[in-house]
């Protein structure tokens, strides 16, 4: 999703030189075409600003999607394909999500991946839910070309009225950098259910906090869920990390 009127278009300049840009293509081609061949993921490569330098054939067998021949941006690749609900949210995400990743010093810029999963137009013309990972190749580092990597795959979550999910992660280190779907979450746990993820935060389990607030076990873990579901994150440390940050659990 790499278009002229949102996220992407940060850092790069129509007189750079495209020689060099190619060299820097390059460099990374063998591997790019080798992970194109070796699993079944829609793989793509975009010089940033400018156009597309590589997409794998299966694109069209999975997406309906159409590119030109020279591949450039003025109609985005995913973007004129995702479904109206998730694109706002989703290029509102993005921008603060890039925001962040370029503030960071340009040798930690290429250590993050940014996960999300969204709904797009499937070949049939049905919607169906996908898995896009983005990680920077090149950064802007010293005029260089800013080269990211996109790698799409069907969620195995096929649960089209589920939200928009984002992860945004250093694979170097394992750490989540808690990003918010919006700007300004207005999330409203109950009472029981902040109760229960404080308990979770002193290390309980769905026994022990049953046993301590006298609910089943089955109820526990459907405020649990709900949990998980309202703070639209994976799993229930990513929701306390979140919570904190949002005063939820004082």
């Amino acid at each position: 999703m790499v278009t002229d009127n949102h996220f992407l278009r940060l850092g790069m300049t129509e007189d750079r030189n495209d020689d060099y840009s190619e060299m820097i293509w390059e460099k990374h081609r063998p591997y790019i075409e080798f992970l194109s061949q070796v699993n079944n993921s829609c793989v793509f490569v975009s010089l940033l600003h400018m156009k597309y330098l590589f997409i794998s054939p299966n694109f069209k067998n999975i997406l309906r999607l159409s590119v030109d021949e020279e591949m450039n941006l003025e109609n985005d690749l995913l973007e004129e394909c995702l479904h109206p609900d998730d694109l706002p949210i989703l290029m509102n995400l993005q921008k603060r999500t890039f925001d962040y990743v370029f503030k960071l010093p340009h040798e930690e810029q290429c250590d993050y991946k940014h996960i999300f999963e969204f709904r797009i137009l499937g070949v049939s013309g049905e919607y169906i839910r996908v898995i896009c990972q983005y990680q920077m190749l090149e950064t802007g580092e010293h005029e260089k070309p800013l080269l990211l990597l996109g790698v799409v795959d069907i969620s195995p979550d096929q649960d089209l009225k589920a939200p928009i999910k984002f992860r945004l992660v250093n694979f170097k280190t394992g750490d989540i950098v808690n990003i918010p779907i919006i700007d300004n979450p207005e999330i409203s746990l109950t009472k029981r259910e902040k109760e229960i993820l404080k308990l979770v935060n002193e290390g309980m389990l769905s026994k022990e906090i049953s046993d301590k607030l006298f609910i089943s076990i089955h109820t526990v873990n459907r405020h649990r869920q709900n949990i998980l579901e309202k703070m639209q994150v994976y799993n229930l440390s990513e929701a306390i990390s979140y919570a904190q940050k949002l005063g939820l659990l004082a």
